[in-house]
């Protein structure tokens, strides 16, 4: 073979070799037999010829070429499934992003898978396009549903499980019972509040003449401030001349007049035995004052000389001539008869 002929055939199969791995790396294997598949997308940013379309996330196949009808403003998908897996009808063809750096993929998506039995996609079929949000993607939800619906039913039931273990009244969880205990304590404030309430109603008036007076009286404490201030100075001196005083020296005085008063009643109680004694005497009958007390004899003729002086006093006043110092003792007797001639005719 002449060499010329060796450096076209190495030629002919560098550049089928180029050829196969250009494809390749678009996804599009020479060597393997595969299906065409299309969808249309509204918006295919990040999708490049080669991305992986994958189911349940394994790799089928890859994107093979991007087409844009300037008319529909469409975005036509072509891409190439290995022929070994069956799409079903109906498949969703969705554009996913399944990487933080945006790498995209499309994900078929169905709800029966197929067998051959006319229930699956014909080669060149149209599949309905689909682009999922970037959170719709990582959360495996459909793009018009909400992520958050299942984590709010997750989030519901724990709330709800976590109500009944800490609030519900059939709980023996101590929480539960703590706040049963808070509840009951703070309807009981309610009520207590709810009643203070009706009686700071009820006595407002006497609740603001007693607020006015505290007014007042701070007012009043207020302008007599220097006063005050001048009262408590006095009375920090007061303490300080106290705590200055010799305490010992006036201890030993107060002693000392305690002593000199113990001495006075030792000797006014030795003046009350002496009185003690003379009565004693007297009740005996010793001595005059006894004696007078003691002696009856003495009693009538004390009572025997009142009555003659008495006697003596009223004559005295009634017949007074008779104790003048007259001239005559005739006289005297004259005075005396008409006295008596008185009396007789008083006596008729």
């Amino acid at each position: 073979m002449r060499y010329e002929v060796k450096i076209g055939i190495l030629a002919i199969v560098a550049i089928a070799l180029s050829f196969w791995g250009y494809k390749y790396i678009e996804g599009s294997n020479l060597l393997s037999r595969s299906h065409i598949y299309y969808a249309n997308y509204d918006n295919v940013a990040g999708l490049t010829i080669g991305t992986p379309v994958q189911i349940s996330g394994v790799t089928v196949g890859a994107v093979n070429d991007i087409q844009l009808d300037q008319q529909s403003r469409l975005v036509k998908v072509s891409m190439d499934v290995n022929r070994s897996v069956n799409v079903p009808k109906g498949t969703v063809a969705s554009l996913a992003t399944i990487s933080l750096l945006g790498e995209k993929a499309i994900e078929l998506e169905y709800e029966n898978p197929c067998f051959g039995n006319g229930d699956c996609a014909e080669p060149g079929s149209l599949l309905i396009g689909n682009s999922k949000s970037i959170l719709a993607s990582f959360t495996g939800g459909d793009d018009g549903e909400n992520p958050l619906d299942g984590l709010k039913a997750e989030i519901g039931s724990t709330l709800d499980s976590l109500e009944y273990m800490l609030f519900s009244k059939e709980s023996d969880n101590p929480i539960a019972r703590s706040s049963q205990d808070l509840a009951a304590t703070m309807e009981n404030l309610k009520f207590s509040t709810a009643r203070l309430q009706r009686i700071m109603d009820a006595n407002a008036g006497e609740i603001n003449a007693t607020m006015e007076n505290l007014e007042a009286l701070t007012g009043t404490l207020a302008s007599k401030q220097e006063s005050i201030a001048g009262i408590i100075d006095n009375a920090e001196e007061l303490t300080g001349s106290l705590s200055e005083v010799d305490l010992d020296k006036t201890m030993a005085e107060v002693n000392a007049s305690i002593t000199q008063l113990r001495g006075t009643l030792q000797e006014a109680d030795q003046a009350l035995s002496g009185v003690s004694g003379i009565m004693s005497d007297v009740q005996s009958g010793k001595g005059t004052l006894g004696k007078l007390l003691q002696d009856d004899a003495i009693y009538d003729r004390l009572n025997r000389a009142s009555m003659a002086a008495d006697t003596l006093l009223t004559d005295l006043q009634e017949r007074p001539y008779r104790y003048i110092p007259f001239k005559s003792r005739k006289r005297v007797l004259k005075f005396d008869r008409k006295d008596a001639e008185l009396e007789e005719e008083q006596q008729q």
